[in-house]
């Protein structure tokens, strides 16, 4: 089981060899000149790991431990995936990634941020010994496990979302109300949350901050979706892509890495203005399967990556009709909300739209009240043609298990790809984002992932940045 990690200048000089902890260090890169303090004295910069909750990764922190890198924060910031909720399971391995950490380190404690389930798992796992109370230095956890004292007697935080405004978890709590429950966990407002409580002081800056295009780097994991074991025999191959057709340019393939049992790929080389496709093949029964995995361009370097797949033969993977049509699953690490009865311009919309050589078929707005009911907590839009009919249909969604939404949207598709796929995003309260790809034909043993950041930012790019005076970047 490995976490990547973001860290910055107090342990560059340790080599990191281990399946639990990724194998680079990053050194941030960002000295905003306000008044804040930098981050520096030990007992405020220990080691930041997050255990996720149901069905999630260590994907739902990526944008926080962008923004600690951001912040030059100088120590790592990581991940579990676990592989089990059952003490009897879990509590050893947590035993073991704590002490790794922190035997790489060369800190005697952490810091723990648990969301959802996780913070079940968390509170027991601290009450269940003083010696594991005493790994932890401060704990957080978000949108869980309510109690009135602290687990274990480690100084604790709670931070909850939308809900019942007298949840507590010890005496300190902070409550995001209008936020969702994976919102809770990286959105801005709970950044500056974590980061005061751990730190004594806030935040130089809540946004992510480019990084030179040439120094950025990318990793993470292969998985099997939701065991979170690694998907062993898989290759995964790294493109860079058109940004307007989603299209690999010429002599584009960047990387080929063979994917092992603990699914690690990384860290490696990547153009921070450029878009790229992630494709991971695997053998199925009857030939090689592809997922075909865009992104937005990574702004800084990124070891929190997760490609997510589930394995053949699943539930979920028999659930997906196949046919002339593209597969794709939509992922944000944000509630996608269609309607919200508290606040109507809290919204999402996404429009979907494949233009061929033969035309252009709308799927229109996929993303209503419907499809994405503000009382779920929609993660997953996965869209394919229902009944493989030729047609779109958004008034009600298809049920696919928690945190996922069917949705039946046409993209008519061929083998190889013949057109280009638009998906354009409105996230609600922050801005436009769109991705295309090709019109990849699920058919042909194609499926998509495309990953939406949950944030949009006006400074989105290297020049952006340096082009502020005086400038965040440098």
């Amino acid at each position: 089981m490995a976490g990547a990690r973001v860290s910055g200048g107090r342990h560059l000089g340790r080599t990191l060899c281990s399946v639990l902890v990724a194998t680079l260090f990053v050194a941030a890169s960002v000295s905003l000149g306000t008044s804040a303090p930098a981050v520096a004295d030990h007992e405020a910069t220990l080691p930041i790991v997050f255990v996720h909750g149901f069905s999630g990764s260590g994907a739902q922190y990526e944008t926080q431990a962008l923004r600690w890198a951001s912040n030059d924060y100088p120590n790592v910031v990581t991940a579990i995936d676990r592989v089990s909720s059952s003490p009897s399971v879990i509590y050893p391995i947590l035993d073991q990634f704590f002490d790794r950490v922190m035997a790489e380190t060369g800190d005697d404690q952490i810091y723990v941020v648990a969301h959802s389930l996780g913070t079940s798992i968390m509170y027991g796992y601290l009450g269940s010994s003083p010696q594991r109370a005493a790994r932890v230095a401060k704990y957080i956890g978000i949108d869980g496990f309510t109690s009135p004292t602290c687990p274990g007697g480690v100084t604790c935080m709670g931070l909850w979302a939308r809900g019942n405004p007298a949840r507590t978890l010890g005496p300190t709590n902070v409550q995001l109300a209008a936020q969702g429950h994976t919102q809770s966990v990286g959105s801005r407002e709970s950044f500056a949350v974590q980061y005061e409580f751990f730190t004594g002081h806030q935040p130089r800056t809540t946004l992510v901050l480019p990084e030179r295009p040439g120094q950025v780097g990318i990793s993470g994991r292969v998985l099997n979706y939701p065991a979170n074991t690694g998907l062993e025999g898989s290759t995964l191959a790294v493109y860079e892509v058109d940004a307007v057709t989603g299209a690999r340019t010429e002599s584009s393939r960047r990387h080929v890495v063979a994917i092992g049992a603990d699914g690690n790929f990384g860290p490696l080389k990547v153009n921070g203005q450029q878009r790229y496709e992630l494709q991971v093949t695997r053998q199925g029964p009857d030939g090689p399967l592809f997922q075909h995995f865009y992104y937005e361009p990574f702004l800084r370097s990124n070891h929190l990556l997760r490609l997510n797949l589930s394995p053949i033969g699943s539930d979920l993977s028999n659930a997906i009709q196949r046919g002339p049509h593209t597969s794709v699953s939509i992922v944000r690490q944000k509630e996608w909300w269609g309607a919200n009865p508290l606040d109507t311009a809290n919204v999402d919309t996404l429009d979907v739209t494949t233009t061929t050589s033969t035309g252009v078929e709308p799927a229109g707005n996929i993303v209503n009240g419907a499809t994405a009911p503000y009382l779920a907590s929609t993660i997953a839009i996965i869209s394919f043609d229902v009944g493989v009919d030729g047609l779109t249909d958004t008034s009600a969604l298809v049920s696919l298990g928690p945190f996922l939404s069917g949705i039946d949207a046409y993209m008519p598709a061929t083998d190889p790809p013949d057109g280009t796929i638009t998906f354009t995003h409105e996230q609600r309260l922050e801005g436009e984002q769109v991705i295309a790809t090709p019109n990849w034909e699920s058919a042909a043993g194609h499926g998509m992932t495309v990953t939406f950041r949950d944030w949009v930012q006006d400074i989105d790019t290297w020049g952006a940045c340096k082009q502020v005076v005086p400038s965040p970047c440098r």
